[in-house]
């Protein structure tokens, strides 16, 4: 029976790529992205605002602490000064209480001295009342001169001390009066310093105020730093989802036109199927399309974040991926109708299976051959199995050199590894 009939009531059933079970998830709009995006650059900029202000901070900071601790020297050497200052006026207070003592014993001398000479005066007062008595009572005249010798001189000596006296009293008086200068310079000095230093104690809480206040700014601008950064995160993870959900919906558009081009010219032709070549696989539905290579990436859920969602998962990969050397033959796995060759373009540029080429099999089967470097054959044309229709490439989204197989049930992908030799790529026409 002619492949059109079969494609055609197969039509009618549902349709080529209405009938796939995949089901993409509908794109972000261009415009949701742009918001988001004008909103992360809002919140970055307000974050490089924010770190420019911890900078400033933290250098204010940094000043402050220097300058508190320029404030604790000087205030450290202050009272280094005020304890010197205390242990002169110390000193100075010991010097006046010798002073006082000396000059109380000088004081005390002087009084007993003078004690004495009066007594002294008043005796020779009342012995030189009746000369003739001393005169009469001397043993001889000579005694009677040296006598009034001796009193003369002791009196003369009396006399001495006492001013000697008055002079040390004198003199102790004039130290005393010094130190006590000293001492009340010293005491000024002192008043001076403790002034100081409460002006310095002062000075260091207002900066010690200026310190709790700039910290507590600090830890706010961290604070919010962390905020934005955890809402720049979020927001750029939001992006990046819906770019990833755009990218995906895209890639699954350019596969679903791809399959779409060959059932338009499925729709519009009038074609039939091959019969089996002579040297079709007697073993295999299938023959690899490679005739060498590794197996990178098997038919299922994956993590690639441009395969599109499918079968309930966020990325489904519908073939198998199969890497060797950039332009490796690439061959047809059965006998059928090539109904496309052509390119997923968008913007320009290559996407999704890049270069590819759908060909229509018996029994309502296709197989797909992506990221094509490039293809021999048109839509149209009849192909056996191992037959060259290509070259091995990475066009569209691909990471490398690669053919993507893909093996369809009426427009349903499914894992074409039952249907091919079980050794890989290296027994790919057993």
């Amino acid at each position: 029976m002619g492949l059109r009939g079969t494609v055609v009531r197969w039509l009618l059933a549902g349709g080529l790529v209405a009938s796939m079970v995949l089901a993409a998830a509908p794109p972000a709009a261009a415009d949701d992205i742009t918001d988001a995006q004008a909103r992360l650059q809002v919140i970055n900029r307000l974050k490089g605002t924010l770190k420019d202000n911890l900078q400033k901070a933290q250098a204010q900071e940094i000043a402050l602490q220097q300058q508190l601790q320029e404030t604790q020297d000087t205030i450290n050497q202050t009272m280094d000064k005020i304890a010197a200052t205390e242990r002169r006026i110390a000193d100075l207070e010991s010097q006046i209480e010798a002073l006082d003592a000396k000059i109380a014993q000088e004081q005390l001398e002087l009084r007993r001295t003078k004690d004495e000479y009066a007594s002294f005066a008043r005796s020779v007062y009342k012995s030189q009342s009746d000369p003739l008595a001393q005169l009469l009572g001397a043993p001889d005249f000579q005694g009677f001169l040296n006598r009034a010798v001796a009193i003369e001189h002791l009196t003369y000596l009396s006399s001495r001390l006492i001013g000697y006296i008055h002079q040390v009293d004198q003199q102790l008086h004039e130290q005393q009066d010094a130190v006590k200068a000293k001492k009340q310079e010293a005491d000024k000095q002192r008043t001076d310093l403790v002034s100081q230093r409460a002006a310095l104690l002062q000075q260091q809480a207002h900066e010690k105020d200026l310190q709790n206040k700039l910290q507590q700014s600090i830890v706010q601008v961290k604070y919010e730093i962390k905020v934005i950064d955890t809402q720049s995160a979020a927001l750029a993870q939001r992006i990046a989802d819906m770019e990833i959900a755009r990218q995906d919906q895209l890639i699954a558009e350019a596969e679903q036109a791809a399959w779409q081009q060959a059932q338009f010219w499925m729709q519009n032709n009038l074609f039939n199927l091959p019969n089996a070549s002579a040297n079709h696989s007697t073993k295999y539905p299938l023959i690899w399309p490679l005739q060498q290579g590794t197996i990178t990436l098997q038919f299922g859920p994956c993590t690639l974040p441009f395969e599109p969602p499918g079968f309930g998962y966020s990325h489904f990969h519908t073939g198998v991926d199969i890497a060797y050397k950039q332009g490796t033959p690439i061959l047809a796995a059965d006998d059928g109708i090539v109904v496309a060759a052509s390119s997923s373009v968008l913007n320009g540029q290559l996407v999704g299976y890049g270069n590819y080429i759908i060909v229509a099999h018996r029994n309502n089967f296709f197989s797909l051959y992506g990221h094509l470097l490039g293809y021999v054959v048109k839509a149209g044309d009849s192909v056996h199995q191992g037959q060259v229709i290509g070259y091995e490439g990475s066009t569209g989204n691909s990471t490398g050199p690669h053919v993507h197989f893909e093996y369809r049930y009426g427009g349903n992908p499914t894992n074409p590894l039952p249907y091919l030799p079980p050794n890989g790529p290296n027994s790919f026409n057993q």
